[in-house]
């Protein structure tokens, strides 16, 4: 094994040790909490790029809630970790890491300190999505505005102000686009199956 391939499997360790000690399981480069009707996810992603004189990766983390589904009339499978997470995001998103990867080789100085202290900055913030409510919240903070399952939810759950909130946001956002009379169709296809009045 090459030095900076051993550089990974310490960066992996030290991911790994965090997580352990906040539930996780490991298998291969993925980590996995399951809950009451909720799993969480981070996993390890190698860089496409990767050489024999470079080695980078990225970490992404997930979330999925069994009863935000259901509000919305989707099947929940019943092995959860075999669902399509709901939220998912790279971990510099919701940590204090500086870049978008960890390069084995220009951040080996980080890789039993800072590395390690953004994974638990990662898991707490997982450790916030308990429930449909959180992870709502959860994809409306990171700009899921457009997210179909999301207004779906807002209408399903009678959350008209809500869910009035997230159309006005997403035409705002999006309502000088040639693409946004059909996305406002959807908005309003969805709206009416619920009975939900739009602005």
């Amino acid at each position: 094994m090459s030095e900076l391939e051993d550089r990974f499997a310490e960066a992996v360790a030290a991911i790994g040790g965090v997580l352990k000690r906040h539930g996780f399981r490991k298998k291969r480069y993925v980590w996995t909490r399951v809950g009451d009707g909720i799993v969480h996810e981070i996993d390890v992603q190698r860089s496409h790029g990767n050489s024999a004189g470079s080695v980078r990766f990225y970490v992404n983390a997930r979330a999925y809630v069994a009863e935000f589904d259901r509000a919305i009339g989707r099947a929940v499978p019943d092995d959860l970790t075999r669902a399509n997470a709901q939220f998912e995001t790279r971990f510099e998103e919701v940590s204090d890491w500086p870049t978008d990867r960890v390069d084995v080789e220009r951040d080996a100085d980080a890789l039993g300190t800072a590395l390690p202290a953004a994974i638990e900055q990662v898991a707490a913030y997982l450790d916030g999505i308990t429930d449909a409510p959180s992870l709502a919240r959860t994809l409306l903070d990171n700009g899921y505005v457009l997210d179909d399952d999301l207004f779906a939810w807002h209408c399903a759950t009678g959350r008209s102000s809500e869910a009035a909130a997230q159309f006005a946001a997403a035409r705002e956002r999006f309502g000088d686009e040639d693409r946004w009379p059909r996305l406002a169709a959807l908005f309003d296809e969805t709206a009416e199956k619920y009975g939900v009045p739009l602005p």
